[in-house]
C-alpha cells in the first residue's frame, strides 16, 4: 500500500509540501494514507468518487497534521467522507444569521462536518476550485478538516485539544477577542465575515488563512498565528 499510495499523495499535495521538511513530510504521508485507507469514501446522489478525489482531500487534509506525531491518527472520528458533485443542500432547524434566531430554511453548503464520527460532507466543484487557486484564501477541505481536529475532545466549540490549562486560557484571550471583534465588525479585510458565525467558525475560517495566506495572517494577526502555529506545530509563514 505505502509504495502505491506515497506517489499520488504527493503528486495531489499543495505546493506547501515542497515546503515542508523530511520529517514534516514523512508525517504528511503516513497520516495521508491513514486517511486514505481507513475511512470510507462515497459519492452523494451517484456520483462516482474517482481516486483522483480521494488523493486531492487526503493529500489537503494531511497538510494539517504534518506537524503532528504519527503515533498518534488525528482523524480517528473521520469514518465517513461524502462527496457531493456540487453544493450542498441541506434542511432542518439550523441557527440563523442573529444571534438567538432558528430557520428552518435550506442551507447551501460547500462542505459540512459531522460531530463525533459523523460524515464529512464535501462539495467536490468548490473544493476543485479552491484546490486550483490557493491564493483567495479559503479551501473547504482545510476548513471541515479543522472542524475534526477542533472536535477531538468532543466538542466543536472553535478550541482544540492544548496540552495545558496555561494554553487553553491563551487560546481563549487570543482567539476569543478577535472572534468577538470580527462580529462587532462584520469584516477585517482578511478574514471573511462566516468565521464570526461562532468561535467553531473563526478557529475553520483562519485556519484556512493559516495555510493558504500565512505571511497575511502572521502580519494582520501575529497573535492568532501564533497561537494557530502552536496547536498545528508548523509556521507555514517562515517557510515562505
Amino acid at each position: 500500500m505505502r509504495a502505491r499510495t506515497r506517489p499520488e499523495l504527493r503528486a495531489a499535495a499543495p505546493a506547501e509540501f515542497g515546503r515542508l521538511s523530511a520529517d514534516e513530510q514523512e508525517r504528511f504521508l503516513v497520516h495521508g494514507e491513514r486517511l486514505m485507507t481507513n475511512t470510507r469514501w462515497e459519492g452523494a446522489r451517484d456520483v462516482a468518487v474517482t481516486d483522483a478525489m480521494i488523493h486531492t482531500i487526503a493529500a489537503h487534509a494531511a497538510l494539517l497534521t504534518a506537524g503532528f506525531d504519527t503515533a498518534t491518527y488525528p482523524y480517528l472520528n473521520v469514518r465517513t467522507v461524502i462527496v457531493h458533485a456540487r453544493t450542498i443542500v441541506t434542511r432542518g432547524a439550523q441557527p440563523g444569521p442573529a444571534r438567538g434566531v432558528m430557520t428552518s430554511g435550506p442551507q447551501y453548503l460547500a462542505g459540512q462536518s459531522g460531530h463525533g464520527r459523523g460524515p464529512v460532507l464535501l462539495d467536490w466543484q468548490t473544493a476543485a476550485r479552491q484546490v486550483a487557486d490557493p491564493d483567495r484564501g479559503v479551501n473547504v477541505i482545510y476548513h471541515e478538516f479543522a472542524h475534526k481536529l477542533d472536535q477531538l475532545d468532543g466538542a466543536a466549540d472553535g478550541m482544540p485539544p492544548l496540552p495545558t490549562s496555561d494554553d487553553e486560557t491563551a487560546w481563549i484571550q487570543t482567539l476569543g477577542t478577535n472572534y468577538r471583534r470580527l462580529r462587532r465588525r462584520g469584516t477585517d479585510g482578511l478574514v471573511r465575515g462566516y468565521g464570526a458565525t461562532n468561535p467553531a467558525e473563526y478557529f475553520a475560517v483562519t485556519s484556512e488563512l493559516f495555510f493558504t495566506r500565512p505571511v497575511e495572517l502572521r502580519e494582520r494577526h501575529p497573535r492568532v498565528y501564533r497561537r494557530l502555529a502552536d496547536f498545528y506545530r508548523q509556521d507555514p509563514a517562515r517557510r515562505r
